[in-house]
């Protein structure tokens, strides 16, 4: 029963995974985790991601703006990483001003206060999320790595 409980809860949170919102909720109110957002059943967290994932995945390549679309997705108790890539071309001087920007402080800031402050789990346990970007030819921009000790040196002044 608590499997099919994850199944549903998970579908449900599938869909609003790449913002990470609503996450929290679903691992609370399926006894993922304690009052502090810590693990208590790993197997449990280990299938919620992978059905989350699963689900995710379904609806992939999507676009998440005019120029850049989500093309792969990968969810673990631990772990997330995430493919983007951007949909225009780029010349050496833009490449090299984009990659300058998403490995800049001000990218990895907006990042850790749109998508790690809101969710409690992630911070609890250690989550490290990895972004990762490229170009129209699927050639390497930037990858970008949030967890506590990033998200830390991100807040500080």
């Amino acid at each position: 029963m608590k499997k099919l409980l994850i199944i549903l809860v998970s579908m449900t949170v599938a869909g609003a995974a790449f913002a990470e919102s609503d996450i929290d909720k679903g691992l609370n109110e399926l006894g993922i985790v304690d009052d502090n957002y810590v693990y208590t059943d790993v197997e449990l967290a280990t299938t919620f991601f992978t059905m989350v994932t699963e689900t995710y995945a379904k609806s992939l390549p999507m676009s998440f703006n005019r120029f850049i679309e989500i093309n792969g997705l990968m969810m673990t108790p631990y772990h997330s990483y995430t493919n983007y890539r951007y949909t225009i071309p780029f010349d050496a001087e833009d490449r090299a001003m984009v990659k300058q920007d998403l490995a800049s402080k001000q990218n990895l800031r907006e990042i850790c206060e749109d998508y790690f402050i809101s969710e409690t789990f992630m911070k609890a346990n250690n989550f490290t999320m990895v972004y990762s970007y490229m170009d129209s030819d699927y050639r390497p921009l930037a990858k970008v790595t949030i967890n506590n000790a990033t998200y830390a040196s991100a807040l500080a002044p």
